[in-house]
């Protein structure tokens, strides 16, 4: 079972004023994973905690904590939001891609985050191997659903902040050397 040591990120209050005391750095994993020769995306439903985007599906990911790397963050997030450890999987299918560096750094100024980091993974599980089981490890406040959904059917979602549009690019970019882009059409 995967472990993490880092310290969360804190919210003080100073002069009415919410302040977050962290690295404002968000990290996010587009994991695909092939099975039997499909390709499936797990999502996360955001659940009424979350401060935006409540309701809607979305890949793993979140704030970097005070003190873990990048690779470190999102590692945890997807373990947290999905409860896929990736470092297991990785020991037991061809994982492409890297759990270490970004492939992508992006900036767009929001208030509530500036760059996110994007990791993009794809799993090729072994023959006869069934879907990974997903197991959230945050409360329901965070997290209110998991589940593994077609490529094609995510490609067409409305996902949180746009994460269709992360995916498809991925797919164009990382991707298309090892994916068919006939999902893209």
């Amino acid at each position: 079972m995967a472990k993490f040591t880092s310290t969360p990120n804190r919210c003080v209050i100073v002069d009415g004023e919410e302040l977050w005391i962290s690295r404002s750095v968000t990290v996010l994993a587009i994991v695909v994973v092939v099975c039997d020769g499909n390709a499936y995306v797990p999502l996360n439903k955001r659940g009424p905690d979350l401060p935006s985007e409540v309701g809607k599906w979305c890949l793993a990911g979140g704030y970097l904590d005070y003190d873990e790397t990048i690779g470190g963050a999102m590692l945890r997030e997807v373990w947290e939001e999905l409860g896929l450890d990736l470092k297991e999987i990785q020991a037991n299918h061809r994982l492409v891609g890297s759990l270490d560096q970004p492939s992508l750094v992006f900036s767009e100024p929001r208030h509530s985050q500036n760059v996110t980091m994007h990791y993009p993974v794809m799993v090729f599980l072994s023959q006869g191997a069934d879907l990974p089981p997903l197991n959230p490890q945050v409360s329901k406040g965070e997290v209110t659903d998991v589940g593994w959904f077609e490529l094609e059917k995510a490609l067409e979602m409305e996902l949180a902040f746009n994460h269709q549009e992360i995916l498809r690019r991925c797919l164009s970019n990382e991707f298309a050397k090892i994916w068919p882009a006939s999902c893209l059409t």
